[in-house]
Order: C-alpha cells, then structure tokens, then sequence
C-alpha cells in the first residue's frame, strides 16, 4: 500500500511538474511568444498548450503585417458567414495605425477562459479576455473570443473581436440597442456604434485618436485602466508629499485642490457619488503620485495614495503606498 501510495504521489508530483513548466503557463507579452503565433484555424488543436495567446499573437502579427488573409483565417466560419465581417475586416486592417511595439501581457489559458465544461456528448472550450496593442502611432484595445473546441465545427476560431484606439474605451458606455442581438457603444466624445451579433459572432472596429490618452496598469496582472492627460500638471516635490498627513484624507485633498494633474481616470458610473483616479508629477522622478478621490457628488477626500511609474507593469513590491483607507 506505501509503493502504491508512493507512486500516486510522484506521478501526481509529475504530472504538477509537467505543467509547471509549461512554456505557455504564464502571462506572456507577444513579443515573448511571436514566433509560436497561431496564424489558422486549422492549426487550433483542442487542450493545445497556449491556445488563447497563441492565436493572440497570430492576430497581432496579422495586423502589424495588414495582412486580411490571417484575420480571415482566424476566424470561425460562423463569423465569416456574417454579413459585411469581410467588409470590416478590411476596415480594421486599413485603419491600424502605426508599428506594434509590443502588447499588455497575453493571458495563460486558465486566465483567459471564461467558460469551459465537459458534458457527456460535447465537450467546449470557450476563451476570452482583453488586452492592449502599442503602436508607434497609437494605443488599442482588443478583446477576443475563441473556440478551441465545441459541438458545431463552424465556430472554431475567432467568433467575436473588438478593437477600439483607447479614446473610445474612457468613459465607454454598452448597452443593447432596440434592436434584438445588437450592442450599443456611446464613446464620450459623442459618437456611438453598434455590434451585431450573429449566433453568438460579431465583430467592433472604433478607431479615434489615442494620443491623449494611457493605458496604466495599476494592479496586479491586466488591470488596465485608461487614463486622460491634461495637456499640462503642476510639478509636486517629494518633501511636500511626505510632509502630507494621507491619513486625514480631507485634508489631503485640499493639498491637491489646486495641483493639475498629469492625467485623471474616469468617473464612477454610480449616480450621485465622485470617484476619480488622478496622477501627478513628481520633482526630479520618473515615479508620479497617484491617488484616488471620492466624494457624494463632489470631490472632498483622498482615500488611496501611492507613488509608482505608470509607464512599467505594476506590482505589489513597486508601489510605496502612502494610504489606503479601510474603505477604499
């Protein structure tokens, strides 16, 4: 019974082993995983290692290359029989801008499946998630949704892209429209768009001008949020930061009431309550300050400070917490 316990340990210590050190088992930024780009469908092989980042990379090569082709054969027939997906492809190649420098980190597998069961008859594997593309020209954001797997062949591939220029995410509101199986964007610069969706399919190309704006990822992992520069931003020095009490969170903010940010977040979505995420410059430092303020209708309290450069990921070991309210 100990032999038989002993080998049931190592095989599953094995087994653990095997795939921890799984090449594809962490987050990956394409640049990393380029040259193992899905760029077929057919190439989409069930349980792959790094199916989602894969044909993630292969999406990217394609739109750096403006090459239709790839897209197309990313995608799942079922959204290629859409009406007008071939038209909008063409779209979202033509409009790229710019040479890809890199992305956001592209998701594990387990990170990016949002959906996934055996059943008796069918099994599925359903992957989704979001992340950025930086050009030299201009900053977007991308979700993609794939099949590696599902009852019906035809949806094998890319079933649903969107893929906006960061402008159109700040303040992005979605809703369904009047219409049955369409989405409703309305961009804060007052425009708006709809997505059909065909069983399940559809495909978003917004593009804008990001230059305004930045992506910063100010947590752990991918959460992004979009941030939109202010043209200018007071300078703080550091002695003037440490000689604020954070703590006495009013008091705070009355010591930033008059500061001009280098960028501010957006607004809560809640009705009657402030909420904004502000950087600011730092005297002789590449990290900046960055709070949150809240307040019921108006700005009047800092309820998180910590200083970090938004312009690397960011991790928990990076960021010099000044305060964190219980409440925040």
């Amino acid at each position: 019974k100990i032999t038989s316990l002993c080998l049931t340990a190592s095989l599953a210590l094995g087994l653990m082993t095997s795939c921890t050190f799984s090449e594809y088992n962490t987050n990956k930024l394409y640049s990393e995983i380029m040259d193992d780009a899905i760029t077929d469908k057919d190439d989409i092989v069930y349980k792959d290692d790094g199916i989602f980042m894969r044909v993630c990379a292969g999406f990217v090569s394609a739109l750096d290359d403006g090459d239709t082709d790839v897209i197309e054969s990313l995608c799942s027939d079922k959204l290629l029989d859409m009406e007008g997906t071939y038209d909008l492809i063409e779209e979202m190649v033509d409009g790229f801008e710019g040479d890809v420098i890199d992305t956001s980190v592209l998701p594990t597998d387990l990170a990016s499946r949002t959906y996934s069961h055996w059943s008796k008859t069918d099994p599925i594997d359903f992957y989704d998630h979001e992340f950025y593309i930086y050009t030299t020209d201009q900053t977007y954001w991308v979700t993609l949704s794939l099949y590696s797997i599902v009852g019906d062949d035809d949806y094998i591939g890319l079933n649903r892209i969107r893929i906006l220029t960061i402008d159109k995410t700040f303040n992005m509101d979605i809703s369904p429209a009047e219409e049955e199986n369409v989405d409703r964007y309305d961009f804060e610069d007052g425009t708006s768009a709809e997505m059909l969706l065909d069983d399940s399919c559809g495909i978003l190309v917004c593009y804008g001008d990001s230059s305004d704006y930045i992506a910063v990822n100010i947590g752990v992992g991918t959460a992004f949020k979009v941030y939109k520069l202010t043209g200018g931003g007071d300078v703080l020095s550091r002695d003037d930061i440490d000689d604020v009490d954070w703590t006495d969170e009013e008091e705070a903010y009355k010591f930033l009431e008059d500061v001009e940010p280098y960028a501010f977040g957006e607004d809560s979505v809640v009705t009657g309550f402030y909420k904004s995420a502000r950087f600011y410059y730092i005297e002789d430092s590449d990290e900046m300050l960055y709070v949150n303020i809240t307040g019921d209708g108006e700005p009047q309290k800092v309820t998180f400070a910590s200083i970090f450069d938004p312009t690397k990921p960011y991790s928990k070991d990076d960021a010099e917490v000044l305060h964190k309210s219980t409440d925040n």
